[in-house]
C-alpha cells in the first residue's frame, strides 16, 4: 500500500518500480487525497482509493489498511523508491514468526543541505546497516501480518506507527529489520518541512503522548523538551559517526538540522502544556 501526498512525479517513479514486481498474488493499492493522476492508465493493475481532502497521512494509512485484502500489509509512501525484488522479499520475510517487519531507508542523491537535514532528522535511525531486532521501524517502510492490526485500528483516528509499535512491543511483539529490505527516499523538501511541519509533528506527538495526564504529570516531559534541540542533534551525530556514513553531509546540513530540531522542540513544549490543538490535522 502506497500513501500518496507528494508531487505526482514521485508517485509515478514509485509505482514504476513496484509495477515490475506485481503478480496476481500481490495487490498494489494507492491511497491519496488529491485528484486521480493523469498517469493512472499506465498502471492498470493498481487499485486507487480516494480519501477525503482533509485526511492526514495516518488517516490515509487507516483507510488503506481497512481496505487492503492481503494477509500481509506493507506500508510505503510515494517518495520511497523500492530496490531489488522488494515485494518478494517482504513475502519471504513474513515466513518468519515476526509480525512487524521493516527495513532501511536510504538517502537519494540529495544536493541541498536542507534535504540532507530532513533525511537525518526523520530517517537516520533507519540508515544502513539496519537489521535484526530494533527499537523502532519507519512508518513509510514497514509491513505487518494482518491479524495483529484489526484491534489497533479501532483505538485511534489514524495509524500513528510510533504509538502502534509501542503498544505492540508492550504486548511482546518484536520489531524486526530485515537486512534485504531497502527503500530510497527521493523527495525534495520545502522550507515548510524545516519549520512548520516539525512544529506540528512535535505538538501532535506530545499532545497524544500525555493525553489525559494532569499538568503536574506533564511538566517533566516539558523539561526534557526544552533540551531537545541539543539532544536530538547529538543523537543524529552519534548515528552518523557510529555508522561511518555521510559525515561531511551532516556538517553541510547542521544549521538546517538545528532549525528542524528547534521547531520540533517548540511544538513538543506547547503540546505538553496545551495538548495537540489542531496540529494533528497537519500531520504529514
Amino acid at each position: 500500500m502506497v500513501v500518496s501526498f507528494s508531487a505526482p512525479h514521485l508517485l509515478e517513479r514509485t509505482l514504476t518500480a513496484l509495477a515490475h514486481q506485481q503478480t496476481p498474488a500481490i495487490e498494489l493499492l494507492v491511497v491519496r487525497t488529491g485528484a486521480t493522476p493523469l498517469f493512472q492508465p499506465d498502471f492498470p493493475g493498481v487499485r486507487w482509493l480516494q480519501g477525503a481532502p482533509v485526511m492526514t497521512v495516518p488517516q490515509l494509512r487507516s483507510l488503506g489498511i481497512q481496505q487492503a485484502q492481503g494477509e500481509i500489509v506493507a506500508l510505503l509512501e510515494d517518495d520511497c523508491l523500492v530496490t531489488g525484488a522488494w515485494c518478494q522479499r517482504i513475502i519471504q520475510a513474513h515466513q518468519a514468526p515476526h509480525a512487524v517487519i521493516g527495513g532501511a531507508v536510504e538517502p537519494s542523491q540529495y544536493q541541498r543541505g536542507r534535504d540532507w537535514a530532513i533525511y537525518f532528522c526523520d530517517y537516520v535511525r533507519f540508515m544502513q546497516p539496519f537489521m535484526g531486532e530494533v527499537r523502532a521501524l519507519c512508518g513509510n517502510h514497514v509491513s505487518y501480518k494482518r491479524a495483529i492490526l484489526a484491534p489497533l485500528l479501532a483505538k485511534s483516528d489514524g495509524f500513528y506507527e510510533v504509538f502502534v509499535h509501542q503498544e505492540l512491543q508492550t504486548q511482546g511483539e518484536i520489531l524486526w529489520a530485515e537486512p534485504g529490505l531497502v527503500v530510497h527516499n527521493i523527495n525534495s523538501w520545502s522550507l515548510d518541512h524545516v519549520w512548520r511541519v516539525p512544529f506540528h509533528h512535535g505538538r501532535g506527538y506530545a499532545g497524544m503522548r500525555v493525553a489525559g495526564r494532569s499538568l503536574a504529570a506533564r511538566l517533566p516531559f516539558l523539561g526534557i523538551a526544552l533540551l531537545l534541540p541539543l539532544l536530538q542533534t547529538v543523537r543524529i551525530a552519534q548515528v552518523v559517526l557510529t555508522r561511518r556514513r555521510y559525515r561531511l553531509r551532516f556538517l553541510q546540513a547542521l544549521p538546517w538540522v538545528l532549525s528542524f530540531c528547534s521547531s520540533w522542540a517548540l511544538g513538543e513544549c506547547i503540546g505538553y502544556l496545551k495538548g495537540p490543538g489542531r496540529s494533528l490535522e497537519y500531520w504529514r
